[in-house]
């Protein structure tokens, strides 16, 4: 991808430290990056569908609307750019419902968020 414009990721988790750590992580990882914090599923879509986020950073386990529900309402919606969704859980992948072929998610991360992780994905999504 080309940065010729500024970067915008969406963290998505209802735990207010995850929240924090994936925006700490990111900002040292691209300091120009616009990072959204949504704490759930319906503020996910509403940040989405206004800032149109160049990658997603979606936990699960969300208070209204499951993380799988977002990312299926996200593909729906997708016009034209399709925005990498990168699940993180807790839980191993099969446990949380990622299935690589469903075309829904595009990668996955475990927690706890380990610098590394996210290193690993935002060049893979963004930077290369």
């Amino acid at each position: 991808m080309e940065l010729e414009e500024q970067i915008k990721i969406l963290t998505v988790d209802d735990n207010p430290v995850n929240l924090f750590l994936i925006s700490t992580i990111v900002k040292k990882i691209c300091p120009d990056a616009i990072v959204y914090e949504a704490k759930n599923g319906a503020e996910a879509l509403e940040y989405y569908k206004q800032n149109a986020p160049d990658l997603l950073f979606l936990d699960l386990k969300l208070p209204d609307i499951h993380g799988l529900e977002v990312a299926k309402i996200i593909r729906a919606t997708d016009s034209g750019k399709r925005t990498p969704i990168v699940v993180v859980s807790a839980n191993n992948a099969e446990e949380s419902g990622y299935d690589a072929s469903s075309n829904l998610i595009d990668d996955f991360v475990d927690k706890p968020i380990k610098y590394d992780s996210l290193k690993a994905i935002i060049d893979k999504f963004i930077l290369d």
